[in-house]
């Protein structure tokens, strides 16, 4: 059973630096804006962007939904929904209402155009090496893929 839990935070500066602190919730489950727990104490932080992160396996996810509380809380519901779909056997849309293009899409209809044009062992080299891309590369959208990514991939293939 896949993780479909996806948590709402906000990156703040604190005097231990940088942290990633849960947001404060309303009564009827919104977002208190600017509000964050910070050692278990409500604080007013009105620096600092939001952040969803969910796990993907093992693997914990991070993506900024930047500084609005109310985007961000809906980025978190979309995200939720997207899991639970995905759990469930039901296939995601390929572009997002931006008109992105999501990179697990992207890398879907590459396989799948390619099982039509390549032998079964080149298709599968293609999935092995899409699969550690994926896992080495922290972006959600194929537009936000960078040759930095491209070369992190390298060194993560070479080191695993």
């Amino acid at each position: 059973m896949a993780n479909r839990e996806v948590n709402l935070t906000k990156r703040i500066q604190t005097t231990q630096g940088l942290r990633f602190c849960p947001v404060v919730l309303s009564a009827n489950g919104r977002v208190k804006p600017d509000l964050v727990l910070v050692n278990g104490k409500q604080e007013h932080h009105s620096e600092g962007a939001y952040y969803i992160e969910w796990y993907e396996g093992a693997r914990r996810r991070r993506l900024s939904v930047g500084r609005n509380a109310a985007d961000a809380h809906a980025r978190r519901l979309a995200k939720e929904a997207e899991l639970n779909a995905v759990n469930h056997g039901v296939a995601i849309a390929t572009q997002d209402c931006d008109g992105r293009v999501s990179l697990a899409a992207a890398v879907q209809d590459f396989l799948e155009e390619k099982s039509l044009q390549r032998k079964s062992k080149t298709h599968a080299d293609y999935e092995t090496a899409l699969r550690y891309f994926q896992l080495s590369c922290p972006k959600q959208y194929l537009q936000d893929v960078t040759r930095k990514d491209l070369l992190s991939f390298t060194v993560y293939v070479v080191k695993n």
